[in-house]
């Protein structure tokens, strides 16, 4: 009987090492990436694709929406990257002016991005992660980062939309944001002539036949990388006074 003991421990002391190796492949399979480049989450080209609103799926994307769940793929930067955004409405209502306009410093700094702290680190990472050039908005008081996200599949692209006093929004496209040619990238009812894209030039349009349908600006629609900024409930030279002052983030 003391061989047969002696016997059973012996199988017993085997199983454990076995059963120990099990639970560390399960733990192991079931660990999450951490989000690339967070700066806390983003308008929706998925951001689909970019916290500050910070907006992904595929590649390299901020959103606005939770962290993606799936194993990632090693040859890829990780999944998503989230841009925060402010959550309070303008204290303001009237609509804005160009005069007030905050004076931005020279190109290149992300602190001269309008938004929080967290938000300049969004805009910060997205500029160290495209080979092209990366913008944000200077806006006057009142105006808040509503939503934004960037992604790193397919060539890249960062959206983001900023709400002002008065209904006024603007929301802004860089990227491979569409590559379908220009007028399926382009809506307008007419152009009305050249206008300035931060420090790129571009072409200022019309959305509607009314002031209220909104003005876009194009920075070569339908190429990658291609920009565009498009806002609603301010007049024009309000309009274009956000779009020149748009600010290059270098990487």
């Amino acid at each position: 009987m003391a061989g047969v003991r002696t016997f059973v421990m012996a199988l017993a002391l085997v199983a454990l090492p076995v059963a120990l190796v099990a639970c560390g492949g399960t733990a192991t399979s079931t660990t999450t990436p951490r989000a690339s480049g967070a700066a806390s989450t983003a308008p929706g080209a998925s951001a689909s694709h970019p916290t500050s609103g910070p907006d992904a799926s595929q590649g390299a994307e901020a959103t606005a929406g939770p962290e993606e769940t799936s194993a990632p793929d090693t040859t890829e930067s990780p999944v998503a990257t989230e841009l925060p955004v402010a959550s309070e409405s303008p204290e303001t209502t009237e609509p804005p002016s160009a005069s007030q306009l905050p004076s931005s410093p020279a190109q290149g700094s992300s602190d001269a991005c309008s938004g929080s702290a967290e938000n300049r680190d969004f805009f910060a990472a997205a500029a160290e992660a495209f080979t092209w050039d990366v913008y944000c908005a200077v806006v006057p008081e009142g105006w808040f980062l509503e939503n934004g996200a960037f992604r790193l599949a397919d060539g890249g692209r960062l959206e983001v939309s900023y709400k002002g006093p008065g209904g006024a929004r603007i929301e802004i496209a860089e990227g491979a944001v569409c590559t379908e040619g220009g007028s399926a990238c382009s809506p307008r009812d007419h152009e009305l002539g050249p206008g300035r894209f931060g420090d790129l030039e571009g072409t200022l349009v019309t959305l509607g036949p009314d002031v209220a349908d909104g003005f876009a600006i194009y920075v070569d629609p339908g190429a990658a990388p291609s920009w565009s900024i498009a806002g609603t409930g301010m007049d024009r030279a309000s309009f274009e006074a956000i779009a020149a002052a748009l600010h290059r983030v270098d990487g």
